[in-house]
Order: structure tokens, then C-alpha cells, then sequence
């Protein structure tokens, strides 16, 4: 992305066009007079770190800045329009600045904040969980469909992580019996800490899907099985951004060599784990999507379909057990 201070720059000489690049680009003598550890406005702030997160080629300079901002502040986006001029206190403006240069080199704006927002929840992530996408909520709100009319469901999400599905679930359908496991046990601190601080109560437990023991470990009768599971594979790692190469964890990421391997898993288990009549709902790859497809009807599972994000890309696969005769 083209930095805009270039424009700014044009009608000075090569001395101070130089001399202005510097100091744009440098934490200590940034825009405006931006420095670790003095008073500056909030107008500063924003514009410092907007002509940073430019100059870095990051999405969305100047709402990421507003945001670090409104949060290490403590203040609203309102409040950040309607008083511009307004001093941040220098130990702000030190961390302030931290932040930038930390999502300047990548790392996400969900891990400088610690947290990110999933279904109306805000959730505690870290380096051992993948951030919340949105097109997860929109599995929730397939599967929220799925059991209209389902009293009091028993639910299992497979592959948690932060346990963004599972809590959402919980959220929504507080009658619910919600059971999510992971085979990280640090993802399961985390999906803990925002059970706990959320008050919902889910089962959360360490199992991993891909071992046949999976269904003796987390018991049968559930009315749906959800999960996001790994679907990138391998050969796909360079051509994500840097951000989710780097700093998502790829246990959570990559599917190795076989994108469809735990979609055969769960298809599997869904015939021994779930209740007659009862729903396989996943995330899948959308150019897996028909694939997934297969497997699910190839396991034996009925009323299968894929269901399009709002982007108009095949991210939602569905199947039902058969009922009983």
C-alpha cells in the first residue's frame, strides 16, 4: 500500500523529505512528535499509528490504530472523534506505541489485545488457539437452526480451541449439554479461562479425533456434532498471510497431506456418537467442500448439504444419521 506522507513530502526538498521519512517511521520520533514515554493527543496517537501500520502494509491502518488505542485507553471510539485533542498519558503512549510496532511486524491485533469477539462473546485467546473467524459464527448460526425445535440437545464440538463454538452454543441454548474437547491441553486452558470467566458451563475434556478410542472416550447420544477442524494442507502454508502462518497454531491449522482426513474421522464417529436423526454439522475448505460431501455419503450419513457463507463460498458441510426405522 502506497504511504500517503509520500504525497505530503512532495513539495519539500530531498533534504527534508528524508528527514521526514525518518521520523515517520521511527517509534521514538514519530509523527507529530510521538515519543515512549511523554504526553501526546489522540489525534497523534491515531495518526502516528495509522502512517506506521501504512507503511508496514497491514489491513485497516486506521481502525487497528483506533482500536489499540480505545482499549489501552480505555475510552470509546466516540469519545476518540468527538475529542481528538485530548491527552493520553505518557505510559499509555509508551504502550501505545509497543502495540504498533507489534502488529506493524505481523502479530495479530487479536493477541495484542488478548482477546477477540465471537458471537457477542469476548473471548481470551493466545498463541495455542486459532482467533475466532467470522465465518465460524456462521456455523453456530447454521447449527442453532439445525436444533430448533431439539429440547434440551446434547451437543459435542469437536477440535475446540478457544472454545468459541462451544460457548456461542451454550450462549444461545442455555438447556443445552454441551460437551467440546481438544487434543491440545493448552487450548483447553484457554477454552477454561473463557468458560469460567463467561460463566457457561461446558464439559470440557482432552481427546483427540483421530484416535479410534475417540467415541468410549466422550460417550454417544449427542444431537449434534459440530467442529472446525484442520483443513489446510500442507502444501497451502505459503500461500497464507504471514500473520496466520506464524502466529495461528498449526496443529489447528494443517491437515497434512490429506485435507479430508478428519472429515472421514468424524464422518466415522458420527455414526457410533449421535442419536438417530441426529446432525454432523463442520467447517470445511471450500474447494473440499464437494469432497467432504462424498465422505459424508459414503459413511452412510443422509441429508447431506452444503450450505454457502455469505461470501458465496462453500464453507458449511451437513449430514444426518438416519433415524430409526
Amino acid at each position: 500500500m502506497m504511504d500517503t506522507r509520500g504525497k505530503d513530502a512532495a513539495s519539500t526538498d530531498a533534504g527534508k523529505d528524508e528527514q521526514s521519512s525518518s521520523a515517520a517511521s521511527s517509534p521514538e520520533n514519530g509523527n507529530g512528535g510521538l515519543r515512549r514515554g511523554a504526553v501526546a493527543t489522540r489525534s497523534t496517537c491515531i495518526r502516528y499509528g495509522t502512517e506506521r501500520l501504512q507503511e508496514a502494509g497491514r489491513d485497516a491502518p486506521r481502525r487497528t490504530a483506533i482500536w489499540l488505542l480505545c482499549d489501552l485507553d480505555e475510552c470509546s471510539r466516540a469519545s476518540i472523534y468527538g475529542y481528538p485533542d485530548q491527552e493520553v498519558a505518557s505510559d499509555v503512549v509508551t504502550r501505545f506505541i509497543d502495540a504498533i510496532e507489534r502488529r506493524a511486524s505481523g502479530e495479530p491485533l487479536q493477541h495484542i489485545l488478548g482477546y477477540s469477539e465471537f458471537f457477542g462473546l469476548r473471548l481470551h485467546v493466545s498463541p495455542d488457539v486459532l482467533i475466532p473467524r467470522p465465518e465460524t459464527e456462521e456455523v453456530v448460526e447454521y447449527a442453532l437452526k439445525t436444533l430448533r425445535g431439539v429440547n434440551a440437545p446434547r451437543i459435542l464440538d469437536a477440535g475446540t480451541g478457544s472454545g468459541c463454538i462451544a460457548l456461542a452454543l451454550k450462549s444461545e441454548r442455555p438447556d443445552a449439554d454441551v460437551v467440546a474437547c481438544d487434543v491440545s491441553e493448552s487450548a483447553l486452558e484457554v477454552a477454561r479461562a473463557n468458560a469460567r470467566d463467561l460463566k457457561l458451563d461446558v464439559d470440557l475434556r482432552r481427546a483427540d479425533m483421530l484416535h479410534p478410542d475417540f467415541p468410549s472416550a466422550l460417550g454417544t447420544s449427542y444431537d449434534l456434532l459440530i467442529s472446525n477442524p484442520p483443513y489446510i494442507p500442507d502444501e497451502e502454508a505459503e500461500s497464507l498471510s504471514d500473520t496466520v502462518r506464524e502466529y495461528d497454531p498449526h496443529l489447528a491449522l494443517f491437515s497434512g497431506d490429506d485435507a479430508l482426513q478428519f472429515y472421514r474421522q468424524l464422518a466415522e464417529h458420527a455414526d457410533v456418537m449421535l442419536s438417530p436423526g441426529g446432525c454432523l454439522i463442520v467447517e470445511t475448505h471450500a474447494h473440499y467442500a464437494s469432497g467432504v460431501a462424498d465422505v459424508f455419503a459414503r459413511a452412510g450419513l443422509t441429508d447431506v448439504q452444503i450450505e454457502q457463507d455469505l461470501g458465496g463460498r462453500p464453507r458449511i458441510a451437513r449430514a444426518s444419521k438416519p433415524s430409526a426405522d
